[in-house]
């Protein structure tokens, strides 16, 4: 009180509100009205709101494009062809247009196919007019006049092809991609979503109408791609990539059902474990997946600390429990339950039953255009977010397998990415030369920020303190939130980072560099110069602008990153068919590739794949990859020849 009162009681009179001013307007004037839908829908597309967006209705006002408004009215509908003679028209249509320069495509989940060319000539008709000749003959011929397509969602158009047997062709546009890129906020899913917004048009139903929109679309956004020097990264990176991740999507991974069976029983075990010993330390059984019931359990009946209560009950979150858990066993079990319970429904019982019974191999799919850093995604099922911390999780990668005793695994993990960009894009010299001699990056930041004497050695604790700073100062971390990652006081925290910047004084500049060229010119780039929209940096919120700031500080490294492997995953596809080797990559999960190689060729392959992830691109430091391989993902070793002669 002698030290805090005057300031508790400033405290109070700011928080008690002034109900005897005279106000300027009246009761009627102070009425909320909420925005229209079309202004929301602006708002919420500049601030990447996609899942309110995803709420509202596309503007109204925009004109439509139908097929039969075309300047030339040269469109041709077989959705309902079922005959020979209209098969046969059909494929006369389809040689018509293997003449045309440039063609365009568009894709409908059921199976309708439309294509375009550059004078508005197009055709619309089922997947399935395919299995007929002479529409298939036709078909092949323009494919094989391979003329310059374009299509959205290149991904889905492969899969069509390849589903029935066509020779995967190159494009040279994806309108999908290309619209990511100049609004990484939004996914562009449907050809429709990218016409509004970058041809104001609407592209109707008729998938001849879509691609139609495709051939457009490909003019405007090259044009505005070329203006904000993304070009390359489309080119080069982005639209290379799309057919790689179709590859991937159709090839799978093998899966040992045995595994996740014995994996399944355990797991059983831990959580019938689990439940007796939090049941123990409650007194009572209750439903543990139940917020409601194990809130009144923890901060009704056993009154622990530290509870917050919400409109629903008490807050049982994963922060809530985390903070409790060390003094109080039952939230550590809780946690431990759920992180179990999350293993068992999101892995170990799905995976089998997404596994195609066919070949026995399990396909992810990844999405190009979901995340506004650049980095993929992976969903049905997630294979990106399969746990490294906890044996059991780690476990689930011993059911990711080679498929037959000629092969192996082989990962390629670049090692601590992230903070060789940002060694290389501070320009830090003490950090450089770190990474030039080989050091332990962690070992000689914890040296930096302790002091530790030459000769002297880093303590386990320093060094884990120091992996913490490295790690959280690349996501713009607080005194605060460091404060909390290490368990510490804020002063100490504080003192940590002053230590830290003090010793790296260019990382420091970095970050305040990049924060206000956000703020300058609203968003912040990556090394290929994909851009990173941020209006909230200019926010008078203070928690709206810090939020944008941490977001800010990392975006131009993970997109970094993001962007190194997508190029290193075009390099490595291209030198591997080329070399002839019999090697197929399989996943890739952030900072890793998964390969299916065979054994013999294991080391040349290995050989390979490092060369070119290392020269993806060249930074002032050297890109460094670790390589493994063993049977299984799980038990893959790093490699040398004396391991995996055997192999």
């Amino acid at each position: 009180m002698e030290e805090y009162g005057k300031q508790a009681l400033i405290c109070r009179d700011v928080s008690v509100a002034n109900d005897h001013l005279d106000l300027a307007i009246d009761w009627d004037e102070s009425q909320y009205t909420p925005a229209g839908n079309d202004e929301l829908y602006r708002l919420y597309s500049e601030l990447e709101f996609k899942t309110l967006l995803g709420r509202l209705n596309v503007p109204t006002e925009l004109p439509l494009l139908h097929a039969h408004e075309r300047v030339t009215g040269n469109y041709r509908s077989y959705i309902a062809a079922t005959d020979p003679p209209e098969y046969a028209q059909l494929a006369r249509e389809l040689e018509a247009l293997s003449s045309a320069d440039r063609l365009s495509f568009a894709v409908k989940a059921d199976g309708e196919i439309g294509v375009s060319s550059a004078t508005g000539s197009g055709l619309a008709f089922l997947a399935g007019s395919l299995a007929h000749q002479p529409v298939r003959g036709a078909f092949e011929k323009l494919l094989l006049a391979a003329p310059r397509l374009a299509a959205h969602d290149v991904k889905a158009v492969l899969h069509i092809l390849h589903d029935r047997g066509f020779t995967a062709p190159a494009f040279a546009d994806d309108t999908m991609i290309g619209a990511h890129v100049l609004n990484p906020s939004r996914t562009f899913g449907q050809v429709e979503d990218a016409a509004q917004e970058f041809l104001g048009l609407s592209a109707g139903d008729d998938v001849a109408a879509q691609a139609d929109a495709v051939m457009r679309l490909v003019e405007k956004e090259r044009a505005e791609l070329e203006s904000r020097d993304q070009l390359r990264l489309y080119e080069d990176v982005e639209v290379p990539l799309a057919p790689i991740l179709a590859k991937l999507e159709w090839t799978g991974v093998a899966i040992d059902p045995a595994e996740l069976t014995r994996l399944a029983k355990e797991i059983d075990q831990a959580v019938a474990r689990l439940q007796r010993e939090i049941y123990d330390l409650a007194g009572d059984e209750f439903n543990i997946g139940s917020p409601q019931q194990l809130g009144n359990i923890l901060f009704e009946k056993l009154c622990l600390p530290s509870g917050k209560k919400t409109k629903t009950g008490w807050a049982t979150g994963v922060e809530i429990l985390q903070g409790l858990s060390r003094d109080y066993p039952i939230c550590a079990r809780v946690l431990e339950y759920r992180e179990v319970t999350k293993l068992k429904n999101t892995y170990v019982d799905v995976i089998p039953a997404l596994t195609d019974p066919r070949d026995g191999r399990l396909r992810t799919i990844f999405n190009q255009t979901s995340t506004a850093t650049g980095r993929l995604s992976s969903t049905n099922p997630n294979l990106q977010n399969i746990p490294v911390r906890g044996e059991l999780g780690r476990r689930i990668r011993r059911a990711f397998v080679a498929p037959e005793k000629e092969s192996a695994l082989l990962a390629a993990d670049y090692n601590q990415i992230e903070l060789r960009l940002m060694a290389h894009l501070s320009g830090d010299e003490a950090m450089r030369r770190a990474f030039h001699e080989g050091q332990d990056i962690h070992d000689f930041t914890a040296r930096q920020i302790f002091a530790v004497p030459a000769g002297g050695s880093v303590d386990p604790n320093q060094r884990r303190m120091a992996k913490s700073v490295n790690f959280g100062l690349l996501y713009g971390m607080s005194d605060f939130g460091l404060a909390q990652r290490l368990e510490i006081g804020r002063a100490e925290a504080r003192e940590i980072t002053s230590a830290y910047f003090a010793r790296f004084p260019s990382v420091r500049a970095y970050i305040d560099g990049v924060i206000a060229q956000g703020r300058e010119l609203g968003y912040v780039t990556t090394l290929l110069g994909r851009r990173r929209y941020m209006p909230a940096l200019r926010s008078s919120n203070y928690m709206l602008r810090s939020a944008a700031e941490r977001e800010a500080t990392n975006a131009p490294l993970q997109g970094s990153a993001a962007d190194l492997m997508k190029l290193a995953m075009v390099r490595v596809d291209a030198k591997l068919a080329a070399a002839g080797l019999r090697a197929r990559m399989l996943l890739q999960i952030h900072d890793e590739l998964i390969f299916e190689v065979r054994a013999t060729q294991l080391s040349e392959t290995a050989d390979l794949v490092r060369s070119h992830m290392e020269s993806a691109i060249e930074l002032s430091v050297p890109l460094e990859v670790t390589l493994k391989a063993g049977r299984n993902w799980y038990d893959v070793e790093p490699m040398n020849e004396e391991s995996f002669e055997h192999v």
